[in-house]
């Protein structure tokens, strides 16, 4: 199911003081698709995931997705030497949310989406350690 660009500005505006949905970027990109691209903070973060519907990447080593990662996230490391083609394989018409540590990784990997054609996606501003550094946990494993 795809979600509304609509819908999901919605929730940011709700959601998310430092990223009004007014501000979110969003470009033509594809045959006619519009992208809905969003950097997110915590709490928006949060709302989005709560809702559910997006698919949870994390683009971060296997050691450090082991030190914890947030629930029900999918590992695809961005110094895999597999990074380009496993996004690739990804239904582009999905909702994504990715984070990494800092959001450096992560936005190299959103604007490779982006480029692909990826119609939704959603990144965690500051990262993990945003992330818990507004109290909220991640689970190890």
């Amino acid at each position: 199911m795809r979600r509304a660009p609509a819908l999901a500005a919605l929730i940011i505006l709700a959601a998310c003081t430092s990223t009004p949905a007014s501000e979110a970027p969003a470009a033509e990109i594809g045959a006619g698709d519009a992208a809905f691209l969003a950097m997110v903070d915590p709490a928006g973060a949060e709302a989005i995931l709560a809702a559910g519907g997006v698919e949870i990447i994390d683009v971060r080593t296997p050691e450090e997705f082991a030190e914890g990662h947030l629930p029900g996230a999918r590992l695809i490391d961005i110094s895999a030497s597999d990074f380009v083609s496993s996004i690739e394989a990804l239904d582009r018409s999905a909702t994504y949310f990715v984070y990494c540590r800092s959001d450096n990784r992560s936005g190299q990997a959103t604007a490779l989406m982006a480029d692909l054609g990826f119609n939704s996606i959603y990144e965690l501003e500051g990262g993990t350690v945003a992330w818990l550094a507004s109290g909220r946990p991640l689970i190890a494993g």
